[in-house]
């Protein structure tokens, strides 16, 4: 039987759809102790830092943490710099969106903090949709930096990196939100990071596409009108 101190978790939150999802099911799985990490790393849309914090008070957290990450220094990505044009998702063009390195990066910042917390479970909310642009949301990436980083601690330990949506569509994941009770109103997805959301860049689009899916209207406002 896992003692409290082995049954504790560390979430990477990024306020989204998916992430939230993510809070919500590991909430659901019984865990002693779920803390929630937000990265901060210059991105435009960086209005979901203030989501991410409202939802992790809301599902109970015991602790948000914001790690600050400048990666507005390399230019040229529309997420990080902001005289790069988000593309549509008409264009297809999600692969300019890449971030390089984001997920290790992300998942390298989330498990110092949690060695310091003393935590070896680490929960993110890749989805099987994103495997086409973005190479970093595969079970294999998880695999080979869950051995790096349980090789390269502090200390003796092993660093377990969980996915549990890495195999699904996102259509399920908010399957799987809607019967959990996730607050959708009170999350962010808009690459331009505006409220109401643009309806047009890929985020958008994936996120309209899976409530489409379950028949069930998206509870956030779009600047475009959206049949649903």
């Amino acid at each position: 039987m896992q003692s409290r101190s082995d049954n504790r978790a560390v979430v990477l939150l990024s306020g989204g759809m998916d992430s939230s999802t993510c809070l919500w099911w590991v909430r659901a799985q019984g865990r002693a102790e779920v803390h929630t990490v937000s990265i901060d790393y210059g991105q435009r849309h960086r209005v979901e830092l203030e989501f991410s914090a409202r939802l992790s008070a809301r599902a109970g957290a015991a602790s948000h943490k914001v790690i600050h990450l400048d990666l507005t220094q390399f230019g040229g990505n529309p997420l990080t710099d902001a005289g790069v044009a988000v593309p549509r998702a008409s264009e297809g063009q999600q692969v300019r969106t890449v971030v390089p390195y984001r997920n290790m990066l992300f998942i390298t910042l989330a498990a110092a903090h949690a060695e310091t917390l003393g935590i070896a479970d680490l929960h993110i909310a890749a989805v099987r949709d994103d495997y086409r642009s973005y190479r970093d949301c595969r079970r294999a990436f998880y695999d080979g930096l869950e051995r790096a980083l349980s090789l390269g601690g502090s200390h003796d330990r092993e660093v377990r990196i969980h996915s549990p949506f890495v195999e699904m569509w996102k259509t399920e994941v908010v399957r799987i939100g809607l019967e959990l009770g996730v607050p959708y109103e009170e999350t962010h997805t808009c690459y331009e990071g505006k409220r109401p959301a643009c309806g047009l860049c890929d985020a958008c689009v994936e996120r309209i596409a899976a409530f489409r899916a379950n028949g069930v209207r998206d509870p956030i406002e779009y600047e475009i009108e959206v049949e649903w």
